[in-house]
């Protein structure tokens, strides 16, 4: 994103300034900008867009554009659904805004926006079209759009005519009240994204970034396989951070002709590989408690409660054990005064607190701009899970992360170990990968992952099937999305999943 845009005096409203770039970008908006750092833009320049809203599908929020929309300014910004990134963007109340190209008005307080002005500033171009059901006239250049509203009474003279709308019979003008700026296409409906490569890679070898390493402030692709970790692939571009094309078997850090990877590996990768790899993290957060260990309480042994790690009786828990339990005072007959039961647990509390500091906590190192986040054990200091973030809208942690771009990896002969071969021909011989995209919802992932959920919703003819876990965070207040559910497998994966099938989250390990 490009600096704040410049404000305009004129009568009782402010109109911000926007310089059409056609093909490229309409003041600060450039084609290609992920959609998590336009809203963070948007966000920090509250005074310039005070109001913000944001349009999506809910049934399928990655299958359809999403639609940023600054009423105030009169704009709309449509973003790829699976891509999340800016694909083109609409001015279409352009009293709202200044425009200018070449350093000349296109439209503002003092000029008006009509086709004779517009034909004069941007040059002759072929003839437009004239959509009959919306009554207007499109003017087209490359990457860039005009329409102009065509009244009744003179539609006839441009519904089957090449002529340009350049001034109407009775002497007037039309005047333009939309302008698209785009990329690939002659018309917006078919625009495309621009070269992601290209951008992706620029903005890695910006000077004024704001976040992340040069080089590793975006990332391509994520090629997640799970009980393994993840390979990030960050376009090359003009970088030559971390690309060495000599290399230890050790290292994280590899180059290939198409761009830099960085693996991070389960059990493997520590702290020092990811800062240096990586950079500093957005934010380290400290785990005090893990609120899935019930659900493995039945896997611990109980014979292994109240020993130390040289299986010698722990006479501190067992005896702290007994005086909450006030068993220990009974087995001897004796009666403890309220005050010494007080100060007895006063003392206990101290005593447990003492026990769990004294016991290293896991961290997460937060990548918000790579949308993934890794823990570290406590006490290993090596990588211990890998969570990756879609930055689904409707989700409680939208916008907290950018969608990570996830790729799946199975290895052929994973993928021959699925039950339904005719659903999945492979030829393990070729030792082919088959990767899966991560926009799949979680109906179309179980069907092509080659493991069976262990954790299913159970149904009436399927009695064995666990029920999944309930994840929620909070009230309806605080999270009016409302709840979703896990669901996972053995080999070593995790996935959140929405009340709309779409897999906000997941976690390898």
């Amino acid at each position: 994103m490009q600096e704040s845009p410049k404000q305009e005096e004129g009568g009782h409203a402010k109109r911000i300034e926007l310089s059409i770039s056609p093909g490229t970008s309409l003041g600060p908006f450039r084609l290609g900008t992920s959609i998590w750092e336009i809203i963070t833009f948007l966000r920090e320049r509250s005074s310039f867009f005070p109001q913000v809203e944001l349009k999506y599908s809910q049934e399928d929020p990655l299958g359809m554009d999403f639609i940023i929309s600054l009423p105030q300014n009169g704009l709309n910004l449509r973003c790829d659904g699976s891509l999340q990134r800016l694909r083109c963007i609409e001015c279409y109340d352009i009293s709202k805004v200044k425009l200018i190209y070449q350093n000349n008005d296109v439209s503002s307080n003092r000029t008006i926006p009509t086709f004779l002005l517009i034909y004069k500033s941007f040059g002759p171009t072929y003839p437009g079209e004239f959509d009959t059901s919306e009554s207007a006239y499109s003017l087209n250049y490359p990457g860039l759009s005009f329409t102009f509203p065509i009244p009744s009474r003179h539609q006839e003279l441009y519904s089957s005519s090449t002529e340009l709308p350049l001034e109407f019979p009775d002497g007037t003008t039309p005047i333009a009240n939309h302008v698209y700026v785009y990329n690939g296409s002659q018309n917006w409906h078919q625009c495309t994204l621009p070269n992601l490569q290209k951008i992706i890679s620029e903005n890695n070898n910006s000077t004024q970034g704001r976040y992340g390493k040069k080089g590793r402030r975006e990332v391509e692709r994520v090629i997640a396989e799970p009980n393994v970790g993840i390979t990030l692939i960050f376009p090359l571009g003009n970088t030559s951070a971390g690309t060495s094309d000599s290399h230890s078997e050790d290292s994280t850090t590899t180059s290939a002709a198409s761009g830099s990877t960085v693996k991070v590996l389960v059990r493997s990768t520590t702290p020092q590989d990811l800062l240096s790899d990586l950079g500093k993290p957005s934010c380290i957060f400290y785990k005090e408690e893990d609120k899935m260990r019930i659900h493995s309480v039945l896997d611990e042994p109980s014979s292994d409660k109240g020993k130390s790690d040289n299986g010698d009786e722990d006479d501190t828990t067992s005896e702290s054990e007994n005086v909450v339990s006030g068993e220990n005072a009974v087995d001897k007959g004796m009666l403890l005064h309220e005050e010494d039961l007080e100060a007895t647990l006063e003392k206990l509390n101290i005593l447990r607190k003492g026990i769990e500091a004294a016991q290293p906590a896991d961290y997460f190192f937060n990548y918000f701009y790579l949308g993934i986040d890794v823990l570290f054990d406590g006490s290993a200091h090596v990588c211990k899970k890998i969570v990756i973030h879609g930055n689904i809208p409707g989700h409680f942690d939208f916008q907290r992360y950018k969608r990570c771009p996830l790729v799946l990896r199975f290895s052929s002969a994973q993928m021959a170990s699925k039950t339904d071969q005719q659903e999945i021909l492979v030829d393990v011989d070729t030792g082919m990968n088959n990767d899966i995209p991560g926009i799949l919802k979680i109906e179309a992932l179980k069907k092509r992952i080659p493991w069976v959920a262990n954790n299913g919703i159970s149904s009436p003819d399927d009695s064995t099937k666990q029920k999944p876990v309930i994840l929620t965070r909070g009230s309806s207040e605080q999270n009016p999305f409302g709840s979703s559910h896990l669901t996972g497998y053995n080999e070593g994966i995790v996935m959140e999943v929405m009340k709309n099938g779409c897999v906000p989250t997941l976690v390898l390990f």
